[in-house]
């Protein structure tokens, strides 16, 4: 008698751009059982997705023949997501937000319409995700209440890693030339005004004007990196890093003491839990998204606060006990709260609830069975 072979469904995804949180995002899940992932990506780079122009010509030739035999379709971002709402309303479908950017940085007839075509989008799909409380709560405010139903909480989430041990530590600042006697912070992200790193880059300057030996290592790529570029050649020789973008951080992170994320406006930064996975202690602007990554884990700076920034670094150059007990509850927070593991399993059982679905919106935003 032959053993049964399990079904194995197949998710489309489809993301703005490579690279980026989204890509972190799917790769994070590609470990579930039961479901195997293809991908397309609406924009071939990252910078060509800020302009919706640019977007609409990209789509013809984004690749996705492969969604014809799908079983889910799973779209990730507001822009992405306009642009495949009639793909979306007829087929089984997930919307994952991922920090709900275009809402939150518009303003006036644009923001109207922003808050117009995420109405559209929650009515549209058969489940929307957000990765945070703060994001979920935005997202009700402007579809209201009753649609609470159709939308899931599941919060990003990363492996445990390991901490970086002194030979490992030693080995990667040779590799990138900081000092052995440097306390070290890392900003990863794109180098995008809502991500704010001119924040980091001149409270550090700041922070080291009076020769302390701090440093700040930028990593990622995008429309500020000239403006850093410049504000590095004005400062102390070394203060100030740019790597570039990298697709993997955690051996970069072996040579930090410390994370900075000064965002304006963020989700659930991956790099950020990555940072405090690996025990970094984090410095972060006071964005909703940021608060409930880090708890108490964490420094907290006003947003766009350069000289609280500057604090808080003098702060921790001169307190390394601070540093590790930093390091420690942020560790610990991501066991209790935020697992990839967790993030899996719970993403799987949406989609288990989203193939299991038969039926049409109803005007109250439930799911009326045919």
């Amino acid at each position: 008698m032959g053993s049964e072979t399990a079904t194995v469904r197949t998710v489309f995804h489809v993301m703005p751009h490579p690279g980026g949180g989204g890509e972190t995002y799917v790769e994070a899940l590609s470990r579930m059982d039961g479901y195997r992932f293809e991908r397309a990506f609406v924009c071939p780079t990252q910078e060509s997705e800020h302009r919706l122009t640019d977007a609409l010509r990209a789509l013809p030739r984004a690749g996705f023949g492969a969604l014809r035999g799908a079983d889910v379709l799973h779209v990730h971002g507001e822009v992405a997501s306009a642009l495949l709402l009639p793909a979306i309303a007829a087929r089984r479908s997930v919307v994952t937000l991922h920090g709900l950017n275009v809402v939150r940085r518009s303003s006036g007839a644009r923001r109207r319409v922003a808050e117009a075509n995420l109405r559209l989008l929650v009515r549209a799909a058969t489940r929307t995700i957000c990765v945070a409380e703060a994001e979920r709560d935005d997202v009700l405010e402007v579809v209201g209440p009753e649609f609470a139903p159709r939308l899931a909480l599941i919060h990003n989430g990363v492996d445990l890693f390991v901490p970086a041990g002194a030979f490992e530590r030693a080995a990667t600042r040779e590799l990138y030339d900081l000092p052995a006697e440097a306390v070290v912070g890392i900003y990863s992200g794109s180098l995008e005004q809502h991500k704010d790193p001119l924040a980091a880059a001149r409270a550090t300057v700041e922070a080291a004007k009076d020769g302390s030996p701090l440093v700040l290592v930028i990593a990622g790529q995008g429309p500020l990196l000239s403006e850093l570029e410049r504000i590095a050649e004005s400062a102390a020789p070394g203060t100030l890093r740019l790597i570039g973008q990298h697709a993997d951080m955690i051996p970069i992170l072996a040579a930090a003491d410390f994370f900075v994320l000064p965002s304006l406006r963020e989700g659930l930064s991956f790099s950020l839990l990555e940072a405090m996975s690996l025990g970094l202690a984090p410095v972060v602007s006071d964005a909703p998204g940021n608060l409930e990554a880090v708890g108490e884990a964490a420094i907290v700076v006003r947003r766009g606060d350069v000289a609280g920034y500057a604090a808080a670094f003098r702060g921790l150059l001169g307190d390394p006990g601070e540093r590790l007990a930093l390091g420690e509850r942020a560790r610990a927070r991501i066991a209790e709260r935020f697992s990839a593991e967790a993030m899996v399993t719970r993403t799987r059982e949406v989609y288990d609830e989203v193939l299991e679905t038969r039926g049409v919106s109803s005007p109250s935003g439930a799911l009326r069975a045919k």
